[in-house]
């Protein structure tokens, strides 16, 4: 096998497996995209809104609409580009040339030319260009991130599986090519990736049912208006006129505006609080969230080793604890010139040693070597998983050895008891989820240059022990606490082994006593019915892999819940798209993941996450408010007509007069209401049902109360008016005024506990809509246009 194939089983294999590359499926085109943007029924909606405002020669609001319909489309579309290249970024990872053993010689080949059982030679900084099998190593360690997430590398060894688009850290080997193209793992996620079809927003889907609801009933109230205005003798165009304004004012044209506009605004201020937004119907989504499956590294903790416990045999033994931390160490300390704090530089743990041993010394850490130099260095061995230094200091020479407590202590020459005591506080540590480090020197007498390395290694002084950990973020347990508040519930889906998932979730408040965990081989073993019975009981999943994370989203999908997930492997991509909400991690995730996400939180911290949820509720809630307030002023427009209609009045408002109503009060104040001030105690609350219905049955009393109010009172002002000999001119611009001011007066009835909060932009926009008022009111061009006298 050492010769690889030759050139004719590498060409016939190639007809038969075909080319080592990932062929997704065909993107949408730019032009599709775009013209998608149109579609939903509230969007057809208002074309038809539209055409009808044109035929009854109302240019202003059919303007107004088409101008409404085209912002909207343009903003989604920006959204739906970026969606829509994630598939593409995989292709970034493929590496262009590869070197490879054929004839018996080694060559360098397009790695899309790469077959089944293909001989690939690899070194420090490659990156796998197919999915083999070691067959030849020396050292090997494989950064294996995109896919698994975890930022250590993994160590190697002959026969284990190594995987396309994953890179060689350390170490060099041979491979047998086993897969290539779509049968790679990068492939059948490309694969999965493509076929998988995400979930309508619950939004969009609340829209298209208020809008066949708006549309009903404006149909209906419409067609009512002409039998009973033919029955009064009325002329039969300017009631059909009539009827086609009532229609159009039904459908609050400004809506898709206020509903984008408040997305948008919730946009901005999340990418203030660290939380960049990709989907705009996400930010909607995500206030709905009831369940959010969780990282830890990273996500929950800092993504940094440190120093939680450390013993040291005697006060004596601290020099040499300390030296070996500090010799044959691979990282370095770099101190930020703007807080005086340190930056790791290289491996962490190595790191998390660095900064233990600089805090011990008080920022001397340089003292440690000090009147010394190293003599002989023996890197990480994976066998022993020990690190050996040589050092020299006034002729004598000291061996400095750190790593598995258990290796050090079989090579020691520490009384029985002693070894006794050190693995009991060993084993103490292990049990917290600490990653243990053990430490030993000795006086080396007999060294000489040909020493062997297990020589060096026995005979040992035991001087101290060190538990390391990736500590939680300090804002994460007040961010628990206020996910627990809102009725979020929080669970923990990690790689790590189910030790360091317990203390971490102890530590950041998600358990406060022994709960179940299951593992990612449990998971692999229930059925789906099991995972559904326990999943809402289960804080914890260790030692999972990616694909588990995908089978829980599926399955608490299934069970009803709104998810939101967090990701930043490639791995993570299947996940990331199928939930409800895909929340990437800006500083290590993947740019597969980034952009099949939703989100993508710039500072990796779950608290932004909370946050993020929080202006998602503060959006929708506006949204509703708007939503009210437009629906409650249409109402009490169309049933002033159709009430002075029944009882014989004159028309109390004409056409013209109707559409501006619309316009003005569809307008500023609706978009002020959309971008009104937070809510404290909508963070405390339950998230809402999901299959709950824009307009509940509270909300539908409170617009027919409010609606049919305003219309009674201005037909009963109407009436007198008439009554008291005013003209009908003059009373249709009285009635005109009132219904406007009516309007701006329940911008802040709907706004309930925040209406007297400060709003500028509310105030700017009433402010706006009376000078408007005034203007058309008092300038005879306008009053020619909309018929009003005074």
């Amino acid at each position: 096998m050492e010769k690889g194939l030759t050139s004719k089983q590498a060409g016939e294999a190639l007809k038969i497996y075909g080319a080592n590359e990932i062929v997704v499926k065909k993107q949408l085109t730019v032009f599709y995209l775009f013209v998608s943007q149109f579609y939903g029924l509230i969007n057809l909606i208002l074309v038809i809104a539209a055409v009808f405002s044109f035929v009854i020669k109302d240019n202003l609001d059919g303007s107004f609409i088409v101008i409404v319909l085209f912002i909207n489309a343009i903003l989604g579309f920006a959204q739906k580009y970026k969606a829509e290249k994630s598939l593409q970024k995989l292709k970034n990872y493929a590496t262009p040339l590869s070197r490879v053993i054929r004839d018996g010689k080694e060559i360098q080949i397009k790695t899309v030319d790469l077959v089944p059982k293909d001989l690939v030679v690899l070194s420090e900084g490659d990156r796998i260009p197919a999915d083999g099998t070691i067959v030849m190593n020396h050292h090997l360690e494989v950064d294996e991130s995109i896919l698994t997430g975890e930022s250590l590398p993994v160590i190697k060894q002959d026969g284990q599986e190594i995987f396309s688009g994953t890179m060689i850290t350390k170490g060099r080997t041979q491979m047998i090519v086993e897969k290539t193209g779509i049968n790679t793992k990068f492939g059948q996620i490309a694969n999965t990736l493509s076929s998988l079809k995400s979930d309508r927003p619950p939004l969009e889907t609340r829209l298209d049912n208020l809008a066949k609801f708006l549309s009903f009933f404006a149909i209906i109230a419409s067609i009512f208006l002409i039998p009973i205005g033919i029955y009064q003798q009325k002329p039969l165009f300017p009631i059909i006129l009539l009827t086609i304004s009532i229609a159009v004012a039904a459908i609050p044209e400004g809506l898709p505006t206020v509903v984008t506009i408040a997305l948008s605004i919730g946009t901005s201020r999340m990418a203030k609080k660290n939380a960049i937004v990709r989907k705009m119907q996400s930010v909607e989504t995500l206030g709905a969230v009831q369940i959010i499956l969780v990282d830890k590294t990273g996500t929950l903790t800092q993504n940094s080793m440190k120093v939680k416990k450390h013993w040291v045999k005697n006060e004596n033994n601290i020099p040499n604890f300390l030296k070996a931390c500090v010799l044959g160490n691979t990282s370095s300390l770099i101190q930020k010139e703007d807080t005086g704090s340190f930056e790791i530089a290289g491996d962490k743990t190595d790191g998390a040693l660095l900064l233990f041993a600089n805090d011990i010394t008080k920022n001397n850490i340089d003292e440690v070597k000090d009147g010394g130099r190293i003599i002989d260095e023996y890197v990480f061995d994976p066998s022993t998983k020990t690190i050996t230094t040589v050092w020299e200091t006034d002729g004598k020479k000291y061996v400095f050895v750190r790593g598995a407590p258990d290796t050090i202590l079989r090579n020691s020459k520490n009384s029985v008891s002693e070894k006794e005591e050190i693995k009991k506080l060993a084993d103490q540590y292990a049990s917290e989820g600490l990653r243990i480090i053990g430490f030993a020197s000795k006086h080396e007498d007999n060294y000489r240059e040909d020493i062997k390395r297990e020589e060096l290694e026995q005979n040992l002084n035991f001087v101290g022990l060190v538990g390391i950990y990736d500590p939680p973020r300090h804002e994460v347990n007040q961010a628990i606490q206020k996910a627990k508040e809102a009725g979020i519930k929080t669970i923990m889906v990690t790689g790590d082994n189910e030790l360091t998932a317990t203390a971490i979730a102890k530590e950041v408040g998600l358990i406060e006593k022994e709960e179940e965990i299951i593992t990612g081989e449990e998971l692999s073993k229930m059925s789906d019915d099991d995972i559904e019975k326990a999943i809402l009981k289960t804080r914890i999943f260790a030692r999972t892999r990616p694909e588990d994370k995908f089978r829980l989203v599926e399955i608490l999908k299934k069970m009803g819940f709104v998810v939101a997930v967090t990701g930043d492997g490639v791995n993570d991509a299947l996940a990331l798209k199928r939930a409800d909400v895909g929340i990437a991690m800006g500083q290590t995730g993947t740019d597969v993941a980034k952009e099949t996400s939703d989100i993508v939180l710039s500072d990796d911290n779950f608290s932004t996450l909370v946050k993020a949820i929080e202006e998602g509720r503060v959006i929708y809630h506006n949204i509703v408010k708007s939503i009210i307030y437009l629906l409650s002023g249409n109402l009490s427009e169309l049933s002033l007509v159709f009430f002075s209609l029944i009882f014989g009045l004159p028309i109390p408002l004409l056409p013209t007069q109707i559409l501006w109503i619309n316009l003005v009060t569809d307008g500023l104040p609706a978009l002020a209401l959309a971008s009104d001030n937070k809510d404290p105690d909508l963070i405390k609350r339950s998230p809402r049902n999901p299959k709950e219905p824009i307009l509940t049955n509270a909300r539908i009393v409170f617009i027919l109360i409010v609606g049919f109010s305003i219309s009674f009172i201005l037909f009963l002002v109407f009436k007198q008016l008439l009554a008291s000999n005013y003209s009908e001119t003059l009373s249709r611009t009285i009635i005109f005024n009132l219904l406007i001011f009516t309007h701006l007066f329940l911008t802040f009835v709907v706004r309930g506990k925040n209406a007297l909060s400060v709003n500028k932009f509310l105030f700017f926009s009433i402010v706006a809509t009376v000078i408007l008022q005034v203007v058309i009111t008092f300038t005879p061009f306008f009053q020619e246009i909309f018929d009003l006298g005074v």
